[in-house]
């Protein structure tokens, strides 16, 4: 069961960071075109704020994915980085959960707890599930 919900987990954190990057192409792009400033800042700067932003976040979840699918391919235990790996991330879900609840609506939200759910299930569910037992002596 830990290697499904690895897959899992790693096929949702790709497809999370593709949304996001289409998302930072998007806002990016609205933003430039707009001729309004905030707070003196500029459009284009503005712009490049969210596309090195959301940027730096998709990269961050397809590294991890990337992570989650090694494992699940060497179908190996994971270490203490990459469980610490893990955490950050589910830690960063359950905050991007709970703003995108209060913005964008229920749809978002339920994809993020999804997500976090996969991740915390991997980490739950630990190294000694899916190995092969050691002979006796």
């Amino acid at each position: 069961m830990r290697i499904w919900a690895t897959i899992g987990a790693a096929l949702l954190l790709v497809l999370e960071a593709l949304v996001t990057s289409v998302l930072a192409l998007v806002l990016g792009i609205g933003i430039k075109r707009q001729n309004m400033s905030l707070g003196g800042l500029e459009p284009d700067r503005m712009a490049l704020g969210v596309w090195v932003g959301l940027g730096t976040l998709a990269g961050f979840l397809v590294v991890v994915g990337a992570v989650l699918a090694i494992m699940a391919a060497r179908r190996r235990a994971m270490g203490r980085p990459t469980r610490i790996l893990l955490i950050v991330c589910a830690v960063l879900h359950a905050v991007l959960a709970a703003v995108t609840l209060a913005l964008s609506g229920v749809l978002v939200f339920v994809v993020l707890i999804v997500t976090l759910g996969f991740l915390v299930l991997v980490i739950q569910l630990g190294p000694g599930r899916d190995a092969e037992p050691t002979p006796a002596p």
